[in-house]
């Protein structure tokens, strides 16, 4: 019964159909644009953090470095 109406050759009935459709690919569309604009924000994140502690953890090595160094001077 539900197939007989979506082949259905009354225009209202196609219409309607139609714009579900419609409506529905707009919002995968719309989904789609926010979740990859979460995936590059969550991208740019990450990579701030990852320097942020390397360089944190690069200054910290270096001091004990310089303070061993100076310890055996």
């Amino acid at each position: 019964m539900i197939l007989k109406k979506l082949l259905s050759k009354r225009a209202q009935i196609s219409m309607e159909i139609g714009i579900l459709v419609t409506a529905a690919v707009a919002v995968a569309a719309i989904a789609a644009y926010y979740y990859i604009l979460s995936v590059k924000n969550s991208a740019e994140n990450i990579n701030n953090s990852t320097t942020t502690v390397t360089n944190t953890l690069s200054n910290t090595v270096e001091n004990y470095v310089n303070r061993i160094s100076n310890l055996l001077e």
